[in-house]
């Protein structure tokens, strides 16, 4: 697998900004932005780039889930029942 250019990351970096929302079992949770999750966060996220208030990128391991506020990668959460990205 390639990394992606940096035309790539920025537009996978605008769609997770569309990506808003989820659904995990029924209930319709907001995203967390980065910042929100921990205090002193620095400028920009390690893993995936996204500013402060942005949304981070798909499989970003900083995320943290909605749902249980647990790494949003390994938390288990879209495992249980239904799981919509909106």
């Amino acid at each position: 697998m390639t990394k992606p250019t940096a035309g790539q990351w920025a537009k996978r970096i605008a769609e997770a900004q569309e990506h808003t929302h989820e659904t995990i079992a029924g209930k319709r949770y907001a995203r967390v932005p980065y910042g929100d999750e921990f205090n002193g966060s620095g400028r920009k996220c390690r893993d995936c780039g996204v500013e402060r208030g942005q949304l981070h990128v798909v499989t970003c391991c900083i995320e943290r889930c909605a749902c249980c506020g647990e790494q949003a990668i390994g938390c288990g959460c879209g495992e249980v029942g239904e799981y919509q990205a909106q």
